[in-house]
C-alpha cells in the first residue's frame, strides 16, 4: 500500500512542474522592483504571459498634465492575449502626445521580464537585412 502511495505521488510531480510561471504587477510605474521581482505559478489553462503598458495621465489631478507609463503583468491564455492585442490595434500607437495602451504576449517562464514592445520592428529590420544580404550577392556576382 505504501508503495501506491509513492508510485501517486511520483506520477503527479510532473503535472506540478509543467506550470508556466510568469512575473505580476499591476499599475506599477516602472519595470523595477515589484515587477522583476514578484513571481506567480499560472493556472493550468493559463499558457502565456502578459504584459500590459499604458501611457497616459494620471488618474489624478496635476497642474501640467504630465503622462506617465503604467506596467501590470500577469498569466493569460493565448487566445484572450492575442484578442486583447488585436483588439487595441490604433490604440497602441505609442505617441507621446496622446494617450495608448499596448499589450505582449510570450510563452516560456518569466518571459515577461522585460516590456520590449519591439517584435515588430525587429521583423522589419530582419527583412531589411535579408534584403540588403541578396543585393549585395548579386551586385557582387554580376
Amino acid at each position: 500500500m505504501a508503495n501506491l502511495y509513492v508510485l501517486i505521488v511520483f506520477l503527479a510531480l510532473p503535472a506540478f512542474s509543467i506550470a508556466l510561471e510568469c512575473y505580476v504587477c499591476e499599475a506599477q510605474n516602472s519595470n523595477k522592483d515589484k515587477c522583476v521581482k514578484t513571481t506567480i505559478q499560472c493556472r493550468q489553462e493559463e499558457d502565456t504571459c502578459r504584459t500590459q503598458i499604458k501611457w497616459q495621465q494620471p488618474l489624478f489631478w496635476q497642474p501640467r498634465s504630465e503622462r506617465y507609463h503604467y506596467i501590470s503583468k500577469t498569466c493569460d491564455t493565448s487566445t484572450h492575449c492575442q484578442q486583447e492585442t488585436v483588439g487595441l490595434g490604433v490604440r497602441c500607437m505609442k505617441d507621446w502626445y496622446r494617450d495608448w495602451t499596448c499589450v505582449e504576449c510570450c510563452q516560456g517562464d518569466r518571459c515577461n521580464y522585460y516590456t520590449t514592445l519591439g517584435a515588430g520592428t525587429t521583423q522589419i529590420s530582419l527583412i531589411l537585412l535579408v534584403s540588403m544580404i541578396v543585393v549585395q550577392f548579386f551586385i557582387r556576382h554580376r
